[in-house]
């Protein structure tokens, strides 16, 4: 009989591919977006599961006990450009909520978190970020993805219950929404093709500033294998991709892609504070769980553009 899971943010960018990888890998899934609307024929989390910037943890507990024995995915999180306030619901209270439901359900098998690579803060040139790095987050949303991850922490040494955290670093494909260096390009490129321009002209004030970048799809991959592999109380892996990306070659393989040049101007509108340079080490994911990357950023690019 096939193992039960409940994706919280099922409906997202990464919950929906999360939720696709963990079917195919023969879970018995059970769906639930952020507004506690829920498939798989138990009806949805009754009461004010949302309610203005709360959460009841009561009524997601009782859903959870409906569930039965179930592994836990929150995939539920508020983007970086977001209103504080909602990355403060969105990041903070909703797992400090569901920390408390899983606890009152009794029926948690285990957790699995997606985290940020905000949280590692600022890093190093040239130093790979492992798992082990400290975390020292700068900016509130790494803060408060930061903060979030802590109340479940504590909810699993409490409940003697593993937690996996997943802290994925920059997270690309179709579908990834209007904010950002890869929402930019994909928006820049796919409106030039469809105009017939001869050039692309991107705001990029510092463009060889690299970061790791991961395909949506990869990162699904490695969620499903670490659900059925929990390890010790509390294990974290990066999803990324272990390879340093400026901004100047990720738009030079747009252009190789398309065959439409691209030319940079230096404005610092809409320019956020981060690391200038990023790359993970992926080792542990590779070594723990058997995890391989299959999708490059050429195939990344293909999927955006065709969408």
């Amino acid at each position: 009989m096939a193992r039960t899971v409940v994706v919280f943010g099922a409906k997202g960018f990464i919950g929906s591919r999360v939720t696709a990888a963990l079917d195919a890998d023969g879970w018995h899934c059970i769906e639930v977006d952020r507004y506690g609307r829920a498939t798989g024929g138990l009806g949805d989390v009754g009461g004010p599961y949302y309610s203005g910037d709360d959460w009841s943890s009561l009524e997601l507990s009782r859903f959870l006990r409906h569930c039965g024995p179930a592994v836990i995915v929150n995939a539920v999180g508020a983007a970086w450009s977001t209103d504080p306030s909602v990355v403060r619901r969105d990041n903070v209270v909703w797992p400090c909520r569901l920390a408390e439901a899983c606890e009152r359900s009794g029926t948690t098998e285990s957790i699995l978190h997606l985290g940020s690579s905000h949280e590692y803060g600022d890093t190093t040139p040239g130093v790979r970020v492992s798992e082990s790095t400290a975390l020292a987050p700068l900016t509130a949303y790494g803060k408060s993805k930061s903060a979030g991850a802590s109340h479940l922490v504590r909810a699993a040494y409490r409940m003697n219950r593993p937690l996996t955290l997943i802290r994925a670093f920059n997270v690309i494909g179709a579908g990834h929404g209007t904010n950002g260096i890869w929402a930019s390009a994909v928006g820049l490129y796919r409106a030039a093709e469809e105009a017939g321009s001869d050039q692309v002209v991107a705001n990029v004030p510092f463009p060889e500033t690299a970061r790791d970048l991961i395909d949506v799809r990869d990162v699904a991959g490695l969620v499903s294998l670490a659900a059925a592999r929990p390890g010790p109380t509390v294990a974290a892996y990066n999803a990324a991709s272990g390879t340093a990306t400026s901004i100047r070659q990720l738009f030079d393989a747009f252009a190789a892609r398309t065959g439409i040049p691209y030319r940079f101007e230096r404005g610092s509108e809409g320019l956020r504070i981060g690391s200038r340079w990023q790359r993970a080490d992926i080792s542990r994911a590779e070594s723990h769980l058997g995890w391989t990357r299959h999708f490059t950023l050429t195939d990344s690019i293909e999927t955006a553009l065709a969408r």
